[in-house]
């Protein structure tokens, strides 16, 4: 939502996240966009993320920014 939410074009790739899921866009943006890249085919999007793992996810959203 920060980034307005803009139309998405990637297919969703992991088998642990629903086409119909509220968060589906969000997380097919994020993938496009090389900030979220999960693991051997899923996101895990139920289980609690690391503080290393959240300081990526950080790190490579204000890096795609130019930040």
């Amino acid at each position: 939502r920060a980034n307005g939410s803009p139309v998405v074009d990637y297919a969703m790739n992991f088998t642990d996240v629903p086409a119909d899921a509220y968060y589906a866009d969000a997380v097919a943006w994020a993938v496009e966009n090389g900030i979220l890249n999960g693991m051997d085919g899923k996101l895990a999007p139920k289980a609690t993320a690391t503080r290393a793992q959240s300081a990526a996810v950080l790190q490579r959203y204000c890096a795609s920014f130019g930040s």
